[in-house]
């Protein structure tokens, strides 16, 4: 989907603001989502608990699990209130990928992770870097998240506005725009800090999702 289309999915433009393409592409949105809120109605995920407790039931003497991991089962059935926040759009798709999980893929034939599994990868950041050049044919996007490469290319969402979404890491970025392959202009909506060559550049700092906000 279009950033268009996304903000009429979530309500912040109207529908005479979409071109009939988009309008077409906007209903069959709406058409999944109404699909996937349809099926994650018409399924209940399955009762395990009969199951498990009578595989311990059968287990011999020696084969029972000591207290604290019989706590730690029994916690995992216990079933307990889970709530996302998602935007709108997405809410039915991931809430129906989750059904699907439950009721079509079997417990006891997922393998557990390896021993020496790769630890997850540090966390990303979606940033939407955006700026108004009216007068412009190309605009990128350089900072030290490419080694001040231009390597990012903006889309022009509308008329002489030009963005792009990038995933980054938590900490400090300094970057700026490209415009036309030989003009440097700092974002004027970021922070302004000197570049150590005459010039200036743009800066953002990125907190962990989760992390505490003061």
């Amino acid at each position: 989907m279009t950033d268009r289309i996304d903000a009429y999915l979530d309500g912040t433009i109207e529908r005479t603001d979409l071109t009939p393409a988009e309008q077409a592409q906007a209903d069959a949105a709406g058409r999944a989502i109404h699909d996937a809120r349809a099926f994650v109605g018409a399924h209940e995920p399955p009762d395990l608990s009969a199951s498990v407790m009578s595989r311990i039931g059968s287990l011999r003497p020696d084969a029972i699990p000591s207290r604290a991991w019989t706590r730690w089962l029994a916690g995992l059935w216990t079933p307990r209130e889970i709530s996302f926040q998602l935007r709108p759009a997405y809410a039915a798709f991931a809430v129906a990928a989750i059904a699907v999980l439950v009721v079509f893929v079997p417990l006891g034939r997922q393998r557990a992770p390896a021993p020496d599994a790769a630890a997850p990868s540090d966390p990303h950041v979606f940033v939407q870097f955006r700026l108004q050049a009216p007068d412009a044919m190309d605009v990128r996007l350089a900072g030290t998240f490419t080694e001040w490469e231009p390597r990012y290319e903006l889309h022009e969402s509308a008329s002489g506005v030009w963005t792009i979404t990038v995933p980054l890491t938590p900490g400090v970025h300094d970057y700026v725009f490209v415009v036309d392959g030989r003009q440097w202009v700092p974002d004027p909506d970021a922070q302004q800090v000197a570049d150590g060559f005459g010039g200036t550049n743009s800066r953002i700092a990125l907190l962990i999702p989760d992390a505490p906000r003061s």
